[in-house]
């Protein structure tokens, strides 16, 4: 069953599995072949319970992964919404609305592919990541979290090539500090040829994509970052997710752009960080 919205049909699926990685870290699958072959990476869903009051609105959920017909969302446990939908066994029914958004622009094999994830932030750039260490890109994640018990394994990037270094704020794994001090060293120690071939890809906390935008327009470094937002509809109606971004033509040098639709993949260099909280 799927009803028709002006940015498609939301589709009615059932679970395939809803599996607890981490203490509040969950990676949930079902079976949606449309979904699965339109998606690209970086791009979002809009997934909702049906028949649920509260919360009343569909959530955005990045697209972590698909295979054949199968697509898989990662998630972090934070409030009623997402606890609910931890509840969920294979079987259940929920709402999904998608792909949605602009994914990311993913280079030619010849360049280096560098992601930096915060947090949660890993389920935007996993999938990216997957398909550029696949296409033959020299490829490079750094992961960081406040501890190691918000970690994702990522074996899989691993056996795939992909250089994984990691930092943990309180030092139970990896580097003891944030994901940006592994940015920075890894930043200063290119070369200015290397630093043109090389493309970053970035999602995290606001914190953590300030800094890391700043590091990589002082080392002129190509970059794209997945901005989040709440959304209430994800195609553009409500206007409720929109974000600063720089715009010469402005009188304020700035415009608002909806994260919906025309992100939630930005330039580095296109985002008016001051505004972004």
């Amino acid at each position: 069953m799927s009803v028709t919205l002006a940015a498609g049909p939301v589709r009615s699926v059932r679970v395939l599995s809803n599996l607890r990685l981490l203490p509040r870290t969950w990676l949930l699958s079902f079976e949606e072949p449309r979904l699965a072959s339109r998606a690209a990476p970086g791009q979002f869903l809009m997934i909702h319970l049906p028949g649920l009051r509260d919360p009343l609105l569909p959530r955005p959920f990045a697209v972590w992964d698909t295979d054949g017909a199968r697509v898989e969302v990662l998630y972090q446990v934070v409030g009623k919404g997402t606890a609910l939908l931890a509840s969920l066994r294979a079987g259940d029914e929920l709402h999904a609305l998608g792909p949605l958004g602009n994914g990311f622009r993913l280079p030619g094999p010849e360049v280096s592919c560098l992601f930096v994830a915060g947090g949660i932030g890993i389920a935007s750039l996993f999938w990216a990541a997957k398909r550029c260490a696949k296409a033959g890109n020299r490829t490079r994640l750094l992961y960081g979290a406040r501890t190691r018990e918000e970690i994702v394994r990522l074996e899989g990037l691993e056996s795939m090539g992909v250089w994984v270094h990691l930092a943990t704020e309180d030092g139970s794994l990896g580097h003891r500090g944030l994901v940006t001090d592994l940015l920075d060293e890894h930043l200063a120690g290119l070369e200015s040829g290397d630093r043109r071939a090389e493309s970053a890809f970035v999602c995290g906390p606001p914190g953590m994509l300030r800094r890391a935008a700043s590091l990589l327009v002082r080392a002129r470094v190509d970059g794209q970052v997945s901005l989040e937002a709440r959304m209430a509809c994800g195609y553009g109606v409500c206007q409720g997710c929109v974000a600063r971004t720089l715009d010469s033509r402005a009188d304020v040098g700035w415009t608002y752009r909806k994260v919906c639709t025309e992100g939630p993949v930005f330039g580095v260099s296109e985002v008016d960080w001051s505004g972004i909280e």
